[in-house]
């Protein structure tokens, strides 16, 4: 123990104090405007990086970057590791995304953080690090880990190598890189980061303190709908767009991909209840996670744009493809409650709350049901007219109001609720119940 205490320490002090060890490469220099972008910096070093690595850097916003209906189109290159891996920023109405993407050979090993805003301007300290050979991949903001601690993919082999880094050109400045052919661990991380940069921002990612849930007491109306999903006649009006097969045991309904699905493929399905339910209701189930893997949300407020009944015939079919959910002839919110997807978001940190049809991220909170969470986890809705939160166990883990509508467009009131999984996600659910929810 003391033994490996005193590497470590070694290896963190070598990288703190010996900026020019053989493995690394650093330029502290600002980068020179060149009219509204900047140069491109190229920096060299000995040593090439492949199998383990770390890389980080200074990223300066201009401004604050927003989604939403008034956002632009945007994608600058940060950092770029040529025959690699590079890191992007890209941003549009649907959200603001900072991506770690490996050349195509690895896409699947990098990952990708969807956030409301960015804010701006000002300065913030990105590290990202790998080991192939033990399946790690690790992304951090201002040391706050942009993935769930632990997350692992299967090991894999990095064909290529990078001896030189290259910053890229474009509004977002970038400074300070760093770059050497090492995994630096989680524990060594919080070393590396500038203390005036620590802890930073947490927010974005879900990292905050819970608020208050929303008080019904006194106001929980008339139960409009119950089903305890134990049998298949609970289910039997209800709605299946997609292949997904239903068992039921112990007091369950267990939904998967008939008769099985990639992540990647075909096999995503939206399994919806037949009432319409007003805009302010109290929506209760339990979900257990059966795989570690995998997508699970629930759509509220779900409605077609132009007025019909949401399963009119003359509407464009749908059969669980995300594409006709989130931009296509119904619109909804949804809640991302469970999310562990093994392609490009493996371990992310955050519950998301989506505006469809225009894809919008409106808001994000810490995860509500983590990778390998055991047991039935008691999930809640509460929307109360514009005000909208998600609970897990008696704890926010969303809460968002719905009152901007120069940036999100119309609040949505009253819909239809659908379960939906991705294809690949096993997962069981129990006690489905709404309540009319009454205004103060």
């Amino acid at each position: 123990m003391f033994n490996a205490n005193v590497s470590r320490f070694t290896f963190l002090m070598a990288l703190l104090v010996a900026p020019r060890m053989t493995a690394l490469a650093h330029v502290s220099r600002p980068l020179e405007p060149t009219t509204s972008l900047w140069r491109p910096v190229r920096i060299r070093f000995p040593k090439p990086v492949s199998q383990q690595g770390y890389v980080s850097f200074m990223m300066h916003t201009d401004r604050t970057w927003k989604d939403g209906a008034q956002a632009g189109l945007f994608n600058q290159t940060l950092v770029k590791l040529p025959g690699l891996a590079s890191c992007k920023l890209t941003g549009g109405s649907e959200s603001i995304n900072l991506i770690f993407a490996w050349d195509k050979a690895h896409y699947n090993r990098g990952f990708l953080v969807n956030l409301t805003h960015l804010p701006g301007p000002q300065t913030c300290f990105i590290q990202f690090t790998w080991n192939s050979g033990t399946g790690r991949c690790d992304g951090y903001f201002n040391g706050v880990p942009m993935n769930l601690p632990g997350t692992a993919y299967r090991p894999w082999t990095i064909l290529g190598h990078a001896r030189t880094v290259v910053i890229g050109r474009g509004p977002i400045r970038v400074s300070d890189v760093q770059a050497h052919d090492h995994y630096v661990p989680p524990e060594l991380i919080s070393g590396l980061v500038p203390k005036r940069f620590a802890g930073h921002d947490k927010a974005l990612f879900g990292y905050f303190a819970p608020p208050k849930p929303i008080s019904i007491a006194g106001r929980r109306g008339v139960l409009l709908y119950s089903s305890s999903l134990a049998h298949s006649a609970d289910v039997k009006k209800w709605i299946l767009e997609g292949p997904a097969e239903m068992s039921f045991s112990h007091g369950a309904m267990q939904l998967q991909t008939r008769p099985r699905g990639s992540y990647s493929g075909p096999g995503h399905f939206v399994l919806w209840c037949p009432r319409t339910f007003p805009n302010r209701i109290v929506a209760d189930w339990q979900f257990k996670p059966v795989s570690k893997k995998g997508l699970a949300i629930i759509f509220f407020a779900a409605h077609a744009v132009n007025g019909w009944h949401m399963f009119d015939p003359r509407l464009p079919p749908r059969n669980g493809a995300f594409s006709q959910y989130t931009h296509g002839a119904i619109a909804s919110y949804h809640f991302s409650y469970f999310a562990n997807l093994p392609l490009f978001q493996a371990g992310r940190p955050s519950s998301n709350l989506r505006k469809n049809n225009h894809f919008y991220l409106t808001a994000v909170g810490p995860i509500a049901v983590a990778p390998g969470a055991r047991g039935f986890q008691k999930l809640r809705i509460i929307k109360d007219g514009k005000h909208i939160q998600l609970l897990v166990n008696g704890r926010v883990a969303l809460d968002w109001t719905d009152n901007n509508p120069a940036r999100f467009g119309k609040a949505y009131t009253s819909g239809k609720i659908g379960l939906r999984q991705m294809a690949g996600t096993i997962g069981q659910y129990r006690d489905f119940r709404v309540w009319a929810l009454k205004a103060k």
